[in-house]
């Protein structure tokens, strides 16, 4: 069993290591060039106006940063998924001496660490160049503006591998259309800060489309058309 699972996993590394660094390397480049342009601004309007302007207007100065969760989501799922699916590989995985909701969360929860980690290393450096030039109150709104962005790009992970095993297209198609409006929600301009108030319904929504994995699994196994 867990020779197995270690030879699903290293699988899954091998398909997803360069879109994973790229992911890696487009995340931590948004965050540096977020840091050179408040030293920018900084230099360019002198320290005062600048904080007045953060302050008075609620300015999202990391708003480069919005996408690359849901980017990120993106790379990593299809380079995952795609390639199972139209290959029918998954089908040679659903077939190991392993439960097949092991084998589909084995694949899933290693892209969702994959994901978590890259985020991860980018909010910690984003909040320690944040530091350098400003004071808790306006981190804290920041981290909390940034943390539906991330819940989207992990809610859009799990949808992808939901859409990707799904057997029939029409389905497919309706998946993708109800995804989209969902995850407006995630994205939707908020302010600084102001999106507190919805972190329930983000988790629900996220902790929901991480279980949905299990029903179109369901399907494909069972090759319904």
């Amino acid at each position: 069993m867990i020779e197995k699972l270690k030879h699903l996993i290293y699988k899954e590394w091998l398909k997803t290591r360069w879109y994973a660094t790229i992911a890696l390397l487009l995340s931590l480049g948004t965050v540096i060039y977020i840091f050179i342009s408040i030293r920018s601004d900084l230099n360019l309007l002198g320290a005062p106006q600048y904080f007045s302007s953060l302050i008075l207007e609620k300015s999202i100065f990391f708003g480069k940063f919005k996408y690359i969760p849901i980017i990120t989501a993106l790379l990593i799922g299809l380079s995952q998924f795609v390639p199972e699916v139209t290959d029918k590989r998954i089908k040679l995985s659903l077939h190991l001496p392993m439960q097949n909701t092991t084998v589909i969360y084995s694949m899933v929860l290693f892209g969702f660490a994959i994901i978590t980690a890259i985020q991860l290393i980018s909010v910690l450096l984003l909040t320690l160049f944040m530091s350098v030039y400003f004071p808790s109150e306006i981190i804290i709104p920041s981290l909390q503006t940034i943390l539906p962005w991330i819940l989207g790009g992990m809610t859009c992970y799990f949808f992808i591998a939901m859409i990707s095993l799904e057997p029939i297209w029409k389905y497919r198609f309706l998946y993708i259309i109800f995804v989209y409006f969902v995850l407006r929600l995630f994205y939707y301009s908020y302010g600084l800060g102001n999106a507190v108030t919805i972190y329930p319904i983000l988790f629900i929504i996220t902790l929901i489309s991480s279980v949905s994995v299990i029903y179109t699994s369901h399907r494909f196994n069972k090759g319904e058309l």
